[in-house]
């Protein structure tokens, strides 16, 4: 917690932040300051706040989330645009392979193994509309994202 004699208002704006969260969970602390501070440019952020910061001490979710958007924004094909069919087959195989991650440590795990064919399924008819509807689309979102053909 940060402690000081100054007003609340003269601290930075990232001292205020935390500690305005003191009383908050970790989890709840992280989420808050990922999206607080976010928006603040990365010139304005100490060291230990960049640390924080970091997808290296994101949680599992937070760091599909950010593979799911980067994904999205590269195939996107105007701003916003998250209902093309090579941004959900891209959506899907980041999924995809976080879910694969999971099943491959935790065996026993026959939920999300079924989970994650449905995923499969799902990703393989988006692949076989493609390629039907747009061969050019189909052909760079295979290469892109390292996919085999369909037969």
């Amino acid at each position: 917690m940060v402690s000081s004699a100054l007003p609340r208002a003269f601290l930075p704006s990232s001292q205020r932040l935390l500690s305005s969260l003191a009383g908050s969970t970790s989890t709840q602390t992280s989420s808050i300051l990922r999206h607080k501070l976010g928006r603040l440019p990365a010139n304005s952020l100490s060291d230990e706040v960049k640390k924080a910061m970091s997808l290296d001490n994101a949680s599992r979710s937070e760091r599909v989330k950010f593979q799911t958007m980067s994904a999205i924004k590269e195939f996107e094909r105007q701003p916003g645009d998250t209902g093309s069919t090579p941004v959900q087959i891209a959506a899907l195989t980041v999924k995809i392979d976080s879910l694969a991650s999971h099943c491959a440590i935790n065996k026993k795990d026959h939920h999300n193994k079924r989970a994650l064919t449905s995923l499969i399924t799902r990703r393989r008819k988006l692949m076989q509309y493609l390629e039907r509807k747009d061969f050019d689309s189909y052909a760079e979102v295979i290469k892109k994202l390292g996919l085999k053909a369909l037969k």
